[in-house]
């Protein structure tokens, strides 16, 4: 798989919107289903899911996610909103195939400290080694960087400056345990990132 960052015309804005169901014991049942079966504009695109799984601790992430390809402000009847975030493409691992089941998101920080020199090594490292590694070994259909450019509504502790998607079919979303050797170390500037995100979303 080789990654084509470098194309210019795949450098498009997405915009991230967090959803829950308002309203706690009062909230509408079926807020869920009417968020996945509303209809859009025919001029955007968008892909919505709904979260099954967390890897972290200490840390809500929103049950509904939606991904516009472009900027955008959305509502939704029953739901509020949790994120508003604006990311830009930066890399890919292949074209867009088939719909995946799912998506595994990973947030990635590097440090705080890092000089320009170092994020540079440590972008290519990210989008040349390990975004395909990572990939290969969660049997992903495709995976995609992006950077972070807006947080219009940040989500709690603010949103990571860097996301991978990672798409996946049903069964590698069912086998969410990283099995297999150690991903390569890389630089000292990447061993060094933190990773806030480790989130499991299905495709609805």
């Amino acid at each position: 798989m080789t990654p084509s960052g470098n194309d210019p015309g795949t450098r498009a804005v997405t915009s991230w919107m967090g959803w829950d169901v308002r309203g706690g014991g009062a909230a509408d049942p079926h807020a869920a289903e009417s968020f996945a079966d509303s209809s859009l504009p025919t001029s955007e695109e968008e892909d919505r899911y709904e979260l099954i799984a967390v890897a972290a601790r200490g840390f809500r992430p929103p049950r509904l996610l939606s991904i516009v390809h472009g900027v955008a402000e959305r509502s939704y009847e029953g739901l509020s909103l949790s994120w508003s975030l604006y990311y830009k493409h930066v890399a890919e691992t292949g074209p867009s195939v088939t719909r995946p089941y799912a998506v595994y998101l990973l947030g990635v920080n590097p440090p705080a400290d890092a000089t320009d020199d170092e994020l540079d090594f440590f972008n290519d490292f990210y989008t040349n080694v390990h975004l395909p590694e990572v990939a290969e070994r969660r049997h992903a259909l495709r995976a995609t960087r992006y950077e972070l450019i807006k947080e219009v509504r940040p989500p709690y502790k603010g949103a990571p400056r860097f996301l991978a998607v990672y798409e996946v079919d049903e069964e590698s979303a069912a086998n969410r345990r990283h099995v297999g050797p150690p991903y390569a170390k890389g630089p000292e500037v990447w061993q060094r990132h933190t990773t806030p995100w480790r989130l499991w979303y299905r495709y609805l």
